[in-house]
């Protein structure tokens, strides 16, 4: 056992998880005062504002991967986030409380990320339908990808501030100024959730690094520690976001978090990435990933439609099962694969 990692990982993994805290606050209460001054629904922030700064990290590793030609680890990366994003953080988030789905993200926004998974499983096997020798989304598939994105985000933001319009209609002269003075300004806000984005950002990253080191000192194979604990060192922004908005009450956002994570990391992530340089990978490799992203985001359906239309406790302990299942899957493959090279 080699003391130095693990002394140098305990103290990166602490700082990582107080900034993470920190950062997870900050972002939880500067998008809640945005979203309460500006008069837009919670869903819209977590969907887009919280989910894409929390992703972000994951667009600059991906990038920079396409571009150096390191196709497999994009799809692995998005792939991965996905699963861990539905089966490890949803599932944490509705362990902590029932999880409320809002009618919006039942009938629109679930619905049609499950299908924009199984788009992407079309398109990384369309190659492979057209004659060629491997799967993988080329270069046009990404442009339709992030065609997709803009068109999403257009509706969607054209959707909530529709319903932002309708609400303010109705809104008495006592309400609009008690929303007007409610929480932080809209300056304060947006310093809170920059602030918080950076700090999460930091912290993941502190978080991961100690926790690599942590794994190694101890003598954990690295294969385990790359299919463990580093996937999971990449979400810790998205945990912690999403946790910390389940204890305050603000399900809207953690959900939206999740789900806004998914389809930012398909259209935005995947699509500029394959643009950027196809991401081919080797056609039996990419079915189980696939097949377990897809599995997830189904069992999520019906989940998101019982119970009063919420995530039940014993719904959440379903899908962290079904994550806990995925990863013991990967590091049984990636060891079977070791030994028989």
């Amino acid at each position: 056992m080699n003391v130095g990692p693990l002394v140098s990982g305990l103290l990166l993994l602490a700082a990582g998880i107080v900034l993470l805290v920190t950062g997870g606050r900050f972002l939880v209460d500067g998008s809640v005062s945005l979203a309460t001054r500006l008069g837009v629904p919670p869903l819209l922030v977590g969907l887009t504002v919280v989910a894409w700064g929390t992703s972000s990290p994951e667009l600059a590793f991906n990038t920079t991967s396409a571009l150096a030609g390191s196709g497999e680890l994009v799809f692995g990366n998005v792939i991965g986030a996905n699963i861990c994003n539905m089966g490890f953080i949803l599932g944490v988030s509705a362990l902590i409380r029932a999880l409320k789905v809002s009618d919006d993200l039942v009938g629109r926004e679930i619905p049609f990320m499950v299908a924009l998974f199984m788009v992407t499983a079309g398109l990384v096997y369309l190659p492979v339908v057209l004659g060629g020798t491997g799967a993988g989304i080329m270069w046009w598939g990404g442009v339709g990808l992030l065609a997709l994105f803009v068109g999403h985000t257009t509706l969607l933001v054209r959707h909530s501030l529709g319903e932002r319009s309708a609400h303010l209609a109705l809104e008495s002269e006592a309400e609009a100024e008690a929303r007007r003075h409610a929480g932080a300004g809209v300056g304060r806000a947006l310093v809170l959730v920059v602030a918080g984005l950076v700090l999460l950002g930091v912290g993941g990253w502190l978080g991961s690094d100690g926790a690599v080191r942590l794994a190694e000192g101890l003598g954990i194979p690295k294969v385990i520690v790359g299919l463990t604990v580093v996937s999971l060192g990449t979400t810790l922004p998205e945990l912690t976001a999403s946790v910390i908005a389940t204890r305050r009450g603000h399900v809207d956002i953690a959900i939206g978090n999740v789900v806004g994570s998914c389809t930012f990391n398909i259209m935005l992530i995947h699509g500029l990435s394959s643009v950027l340089g196809s991401t081919p990978v080797g056609t039996a490799e990419a079915v189980a990933p696939l097949a377990w992203m897809v599995l997830m985001g189904a069992l999520i359906v019906p989940f998101s439609r019982t119970n009063g239309r919420s995530v039940a406790r014993i719904e959440g302990g379903v899908l962290l099962g079904v994550y806990v299942l995925f990863l013991g899957y990967q590091v049984f493959d990636a060891l079977r694969a070791g030994r028989a090279g």
